[in-house]
Formats: C-alpha cells, sequence, structure tokens
C-alpha cells in the first residue's frame, strides 16, 4: 500500500482539473464542472466529465472514472505506484520507493516486464554495435540512416542465433515465465526451454509517449517471413492502441496542431531524420478509433500518406473513414513515382515532402482523382458504380455542410444531376446498420429513485448527513443505498471532502454508479439542505409504511411487542396522513 501522507500530500498539490488539461486540451467548463470529449472512448458529443470540488472524473458514455491517480494510470497504461511517482514529480514533492510497502500480483508483474523489456531493448542496442551487428549496421547506412537517428530512436539488432537475449536476461534475474509473458521469449512445447522471440532482426524499440518501452518490431535482415514482425499482445502492449514514433513526435504534433500518418518504422524514422517531427505509423494495422480518439486530443489537422500501391492506397481511405468517425478532419497526401516515404524524402529533400503535404486531397477529392485518372470516357454504368462507392465516404461524415459540399463535388464531377446524389445518399444512409449499445452507467432497476437521489444529495455535500440523524439503513429499501448510505455515515472526518474517492475504495465494485451520482447534476431548486431534510422526511414516510404492511400481512403471528408496533404505525399514520 501507498503511504497515505505522501498520497496525500500530492492530493493537495494537485488539481485533478490542471492534470486532466495536459491530456484533455479541449477540456471546458460546464457550470460546477467541466466538460470534454473522452480521451478514453470515441465520441461526437461531450460526456467526459472533470468535478473540481470532488477531485474526480467521469464518463457517461463509457463509464470510465476515477481519481487523478485513476485518471494518469488509465491515460498512460501506468501502474498505481508509476502514476504516483510521475504526479508527485509534477506536484514538485519528493517521491521514493519506500512510500510504498505493497504492490498488487497485477502492478508487480508489469512492473517487471517493463524493467525486462528496458533490459532487452540495451541488450540490442549493445549487440548492433558489437561485431556481430556490422551487416545491419550496413543496412542501416544503405537505408541513408545516421547514427544520431540510429541512437535517438534506440535501434538494435537480436543475434540470429537461439537464444543470446534470453540467456542474458535469466542471468540478470528474469525467470523465463516472465521473459514469455513480455513478448522477449517462447517457449518450446517439448522441454519448455526458452528462444528468442525475435532473431536475426533489426530491432525498433516501440514505446509509450513518456519513452518507456513497451514491445518491439523486428525488420529480417536475411531469408525468412514475415519481413516485419511485432512483439505478441502483452499485459503492457496492444497494437490497437499504439502509435510508433509517438514519443519523439508528440512535442512536433503538440507545436504544430498536425499528425502525418505513415506506414511503417523507417517512414518515421527517415521523416523525424529529415525534419518532419510530427510523424507517427500504426503498427502493422490498419487505423483503428483507439488510435483516432487519442490522436483527436492532440492534432487539429491529420494528413495521411501511406505506400502508393494499391494496398496503401485502400489503406489510406479506409483511415480517412476512421477519422471522420471520430470527428476529425484529415487529408490524403500522394507520393509519385511508386516510392515510399522514406525513398521519397531521400531522393527528393524535405522540402519536397513538405510540398506533398501541402498538397494533400480532402478524402472525397483523393479517390475521385483516382477515378478519373487515366481515363478518357467514362461510361453512365461506370458513374453510378463510382458514384455509389464514394457515397460510402460521404455518408461516413459528420460534418453536414462539409457532407453537402462533398455532394455538390460529386455531382459536379461526374456532371450529373445533385438531386440524384442526395437521392442516392439517402438511400445508402438509410441502410441498416448496427445498433449501438446504451453505455450508460447501469442503475439497479430495483433501486427507488427517491433513494438514489438522497444518496446522490449526500455524495455532493456529505455535511448534508447532519439532516438524516433520525434516518436507520433499516429506512431504506434497497441494499445497495443501505450500504452505501452506512459507508458515507461513518466516513472519518479527513475523508468527508473526497467522499466519492473514499466509497469508490470501499465499494469498488460500484464505483461507476458513485461517480456518475458524484458528478450528475441535480434538478432541483430546492435549498440542498431542504432538499435533503425533505427527502428524509419522505423516506421515513415510506418507511413506517413499508413496515405497517408488512405487520399486517402477518398479523395472526405477532408477538405483542410487534402488535405494540404496529398499533403506534397506525396511530402515526391517521396523525400524518400516511
Amino acid at each position: 500500500m501507498a503511504s497515505n501522507s505522501a498520497i496525500e500530500s500530492i492530493r493537495e498539490k494537485l488539481d485533478i482539473v490542471d492534470v486532466v488539461k495536459d491530456y484533455v486540451p479541449a477540456l471546458r467548463r460546464a457550470g460546477r464542472n467541466y466538460k470534454a470529449p473522452c480521451p478514453f472512448h470515441n465520441e461526437k458529443t461531450p460526456s467526459f466529465t472533470v468535478s473540481p470540488d470532488k477531485q474526480i472524473f467521469y464518463c457517461f458514455g463509457c463509464n470510465e472514472g476515477g481519481d487523478v491517480f485513476t485518471f494518469v494510470m488509465k491515460i498512460e497504461g501506468l501502474t498505481f505506484p508509476e502514476a504516483a511517482r510521475k504526479l508527485a514529480q509534477k506536484a514538485g514533492l519528493a517521491w521514493e520507493d519506500r512510500h510504498f510497502t505493497g504492490l498488487s500480483a497485477a502492478d508487480r508483474e508489469i512492473l517487471e516486464i517493463k524493467k525486462a523489456l528496458a533490459a532487452a531493448c540495451e541488450f540490442y542496442k549493445k549487440f548492433l554495435f558489437s561485431s556481430g551487428g556490422e551487416k545491419a549496421r550496413l543496412y542501416l547506412g544503405a537505408r541513408k540512416i545516421n547514427k544520431a537517428t540510429v541512437e535517438a530512436f534506440g535501434l538494435g539488432y537480436a543475434p540470429a542465433n537461439d537464444n543470446a537475449m534470453t540467456q542474458e536476461l535469466l542471468g540478470k534475474g528474469f525467470s523465463k515465465d516472465l521473459l514469455a509473458r513480455a513478448g522477449l521469449s517462447g517457449l518450446r512445447d517439448s522441454d519448455g526451454s526458452p528462444y528468442d522471440y525475435f532473431r536475426g532482426r533489426i530491432m525498433f524499440p516501440i514505446r509509450t509517449q513518456t519513452g518507456a518501452v513497451t514491445a518491439f518490431g523486428g525488420r529480417i535482415l536475411d531469408s525468412g517471413e514475415p519481413k516485419y514482425l511485432n512483439s505478441p499482445e502483452t499485459p503492457v502492449f496492444s497494437k490497437r492502441k499504439t502509435l510508433y514514433g509517438l514519443d519523439r513526435a508528440l512535442a512536433g504534433i503538440r507545436k504544430s496542431g498536425r499528425l502525418l500518418l505513415l506506414e511503417g518504422y523507417m517512414d518515421v524514422i527517415s521523416a523525424h531524420q529529415h525534419g518532419v517531427d510530427f510523424a507517427v505509423a500504426p503498427l502493422g494495422t490498419a487505423l483503428t478509433l483507439e488510435h483516432a480518439s487519442f490522436i483527436k486530443r492532440h492534432a487539429k489537422d491529420t494528413i495521411i500518406m501511406f505506400d502508393p500501391d494499391a494496398a496503401g492506397i485502400k489503406a489510406s481511405v479506409r483511415a480517412a473513414e476512421i477519422f471522420m468517425e471520430a470527428g476529425l478532419y484529415s487529408r490524403i497526401a500522394e507520393l509519385d513515382k511508386g516510392l515510399d516515404p522514406d525513398e521519397y524524402l531521400n531522393e527528393n529533400g524535405p522540402e519536397a515532402f513538405a510540398q506533398k503535404i501541402a498538397d494533400a486531397a480532402d478524402p472525397l477529392d483523393f479517390r475521385m482523382n483516382l477515378f478519373f485518372k487515366n481515363r478518357a470516357a467514362v461510361s453512365s454504368q461506370d458513374k453510378a458504380r463510382a458514384i455509389d462507392a464514394l457515397l460510402e465516404t460521404v455518408s461516413k461524415q459528420g460534418d453536414e455542410i462539409l457532407k453537402s459540399e462533398w455532394v455538390k463535388n460529386i455531382a459536379a464531377r461526374f456532371e450529373v444531376s445533385e438531386v440524384s446524389v442526395l437521392q442516392q445518399l439517402k438511400k445508402k444512409s438509410g441502410e441498416p446498420g448496427k445498433e449501438r449499445k446504451s453505455e450508460e452507467a447501469s442503475v439497479p432497476l430495483s433501486m427507488p429513485a427517491l433513494e438514489l437521489g438522497f444518496i446522490q444529495l449526500l455524495l455532493k455535500n456529505t455535511e448534508l448527513t447532519v439532516c438524516a440523524e433520525g434516518l436507520e439503513e433499516s429506512d431504506l429499501s434497497h441494499p445497495l443505498t443501505r450500504r452505501i448510505f452506512s459507508e458515507i455515515k461513518n466516513l472519518e472526518p479527513l475523508n468527508r471532502a473526497r467522499a466519492a474517492a473514499a466509497l469508490i475504495e470501499k465499494l469498488p465494485e460500484e464505483a461507476a454508479l458513485i461517480m456518475k451520482l458524484s458528478v450528475a447534476d441535480i434538478a432541483s431548486d430546492l435549498d440542498p439542505a431542504q432538499n435533503a431534510a425533505k427527502t428524509v422526511k419522505m423516506l421515513k414516510k415510506i418507511s413506517h409504511e413499508r413496515r405497517r404492511k408488512e405487520l399486517n400481512k402477518n398479523y395472526s403471528t405477532l408477538t405483542p411487542s410487534q402488535l405494540e408496533e404496529l398499533k403506534q404505525l397506525t396511530e402515526l399514520r391517521g396523525k400524518t396522513g400516511e
């Protein structure tokens, strides 16, 4: 566990709003809270809420939520002690590992995996500059990658023999099972002996935005398949959420507001070497909504420049459509002479490359230009098929103004009426699609609204518990509201100010509900204290009636004391008109 004094010092020094704004620049004040599009899932209408009063965040769309530590852990993929160390540095406080007296098994494994990956990275770098790495150095030289760039990106070389890296890391105290979990070693089915996952490959460390190694990509030097091999999915690595070169590019992306999406490792490395410091690439997979959600936080202008072959063109269009679905504007840049980005840079230089970026077309123009390229004439059926395909892109555009302009452009370019294009678009838009599941935080259907509202009042202001001195847990009908009410009443004074976070520690399985109630607005014109007092009175009244009905139902078996209780409840009902 963490030292409470160290953690509380961080909480006192840092405001969650300031921390979140570093990652989500779009965060804006909305009443007492702050809102922005969620950084953890793709959405068009902001449902991500940060409460400065409660010092928590919550997304009404995907149900992610927690305090400042949870936010940094989630957004950077860190363990609690890593997040605490990072936040301590931000707060200007000293942090030592002694502040942590215990770790969960999962956190301990993640930290050990990261240590193993860092050790492997050093091994590969060292081997690249050894006598055994000469062939790899010659290859990098032939690709015009200089030594400074090799060192900046931490490139290395995995020896071709069976288990050189594994043996070195075993000698450093890492277990073979941990190395397998880290994606560095494989284990033979026959005897369980380990072998290197990467052999005879130039190694590209894959890092988080803060520079921590989480995986590797490897390019084969001799014959063999696949040409490029990525680490398998591990507890610290997911291809769908990772962009290569992000640690090197993030400053350039933030400074320019632009992001250049390239296809592979060498493209990114060559771009940075030539001063294009806002370039990244997905890892051997198509662009995903997870990628787009991250990019949306940092870049206003996205340019896609994949290889100019059929597969690259198809991937470019699909990436542009993903950006549209994420609410981003994007353009597609096209290179001539069949050159890949790194080849084009080396042959033509950064100025010509920059012009290609400036000349990038919007996705619809890019597709139309491809269709009309080298066509002298177009038949009516060709037009119809082409327009139908183009409308696939148009239908994904969320900006209605841009969508209208695209319809006009199609009509003008293909010399057909705008009305006919609109009619075809309506048909396509009306095609059945997948229904989106509601992502609202679930509330037990049996939980009475009055009890739920009462809990929300207390979460908003725990001082209102003074209005509930006569209310017992048994006066509430739902077991969850009873439990939460009990925990709120028993909060230590120091935890009153951070009631939501304190309750989540005690009731982690109810975290989504607690955070949702804490940040949601209360639709009432009453003063909170008046509202609480009125609600308590109504809850007591309902509780008395519930108990009276229960006793009446079992009248023939009541004890004398229960008969007396029933008499009092009946008299009370007559006095109050219950």
